[in-house]
């Protein structure tokens, strides 16, 4: 129980902080770079990846639901 609410809050927190965990990923790897045209791509490109991690580990909770879900209707 506490790990499928823990995955839920997890994947929503991971997902509503996508846009600045992107903004400060892409500033720590290319911190040496000059991205002048590149930079609003890269920027969505990150937070597009942060936003699937966040929505995948919302979806593991859902089918760990799911699958309790199942097993105590059988039992």
């Amino acid at each position: 129980m506490v790990k499928r609410i823990f995955l839920f809050i997890l994947g929503i927190i991971i997902i509503q902080f996508s846009a600045s965990l992107g903004y400060a990923t892409l500033n720590f790897v290319y911190i040496n770079k000059n991205l002048a045209e590149e930079y609003s791509l890269l920027l969505n490109g990150y937070i597009y990846s942060y936003m699937l991690i966040g929505f995948l580990i919302f979806t593991i909770g859902i089918f760990d639901w799911i699958l309790e879900k199942i097993k105590a209707s059988h039992t």
